[in-house]
């Protein structure tokens, strides 16, 4: 460890001592850090791979993505602030020792940022045709289509607006010591809690009245419900973090796991079926009482399809 050299860590916070900045080191929170690091980006490939192979993102909630860019983001701020003696320090460790201790901070930052890159592709990829209104006339945006469009900037300004008040109490006001600086990673925390507990059931609520997979990937669920359980335990060991910090991902990869269990059994119900991911729950009965039925946005494989939707294989 280098020798220890002194700065002030707010206006009226002390100059640190020497010997304060004692690097945290554990051969298994280290490999556990790193395992679910690489393991966070690996998830999310085949949301974002799905979605530009596809050429849709049908089926996706903008609900869903508000919810868990705003509850990612506050979570990542709320971190950097409880963690911001250990990002001070970094001034007088080494390189290792620094990486090490801020591999949490590390994690949550590519949790956010692969998170909003699902946003910013359910855009780019959102279905032409639900871009424009069919009950007015074909110039005017649709109301799913306007929303996601307002949600974009909500979830830009929200990130902004954090961003530029943690660094002004970091700056100016002093580090998590400060009650003020405290209270603001606290609030950060708890609004993270409450958004991830409401984060799945829009995309629950959305894929049970599809009866369908959509866009959503079921590889990536299936990497990161069991991710979850691992990211709550490395980040709960993290020094400087607290419950604020590792809940939000217990509580989301209960709901993510509940999803993950409804888009297995729709893939496999429609497979049998031999409808796609795509099609919709959307009935129009072909008589009146009959059993046999056929959802309109669905047709069995062989014959004249009906469906409106994308790449519905």
């Amino acid at each position: 460890m280098s020798v220890l050299t002194p700065w002030t860590y707010g206006p009226d916070e002390p100059t640190p001592q020497p010997g304060e900045c004692i690097p945290h080191h554990s051969g298994f929170e280290l490999g556990l850090s790193l395992f679910i690091l690489v393991g966070m980006v690996v998830s999310y490939l085949p949301q974002h791979f799905r979605i530009i192979h596809k050429g849709t993102s049908d089926g996706i909630s903008p609900w869903f993505l508000l919810l868990g860019c705003v509850s990612a983001s506050s979570t990542f701020l709320n971190i950097v602030i409880l963690q911001w003696r250990v990002i001070k320090c970094c001034k007088v460790l080494d390189l290792g020792p620094c990486l090490e201790s801020t591999l949490g901070i590390a994690q949550l930052g590519v949790q956010f940022v692969m998170f909003g890159l699902v946003f910013v592709l359910f855009l780019i990829y959102y279905p032409v045709g639900k871009k424009v209104s069919e009950e007015l006339d074909r110039t005017t945006r649709s109301k799913e289509w306007t929303l996601s469009l307002i949600i974009a900037h909500v979830v830009g300004g929200h990130f902004l607006i954090a961003l530029l008040v943690t660094i002004y109490l970091l700056t100016f006001v002093g580090g998590p010591e400060n009650a003020w600086t405290s209270g603001w990673a606290s609030f950060l925390g708890i609004t993270s809690v409450v958004l991830a507990t409401i984060q799945y059931v829009p995309q629950i609520i959305r894929t049970f009245r599809r009866k369908s997979v959509g866009a959503l990937s079921i590889p990536m669920m299936l990497m990161q419900t069991p991710g979850a359980a691992l990211l709550t335990l490395s980040l709960a060991l993290r020094p400087g973090a607290n419950w604020t910090t590792w809940i939000v991902y217990a509580v989301t990869g209960c709901l993510q796991g509940t999803l993950l269990v409804m888009c297995i059994y729709y893939h496999f119900r429609a497979t049998s079926h031999g409808y796609g991911d795509f099609d919709t729950n959307e009935t129009e009965p072909l008589l009146a009482g009959d059993d046999n039925a056929v959802p309109k946005n669905r047709a069995r494989r062989g014959a004249p399809s009906t469906s409106s939707s994308v790449n519905a294989s």
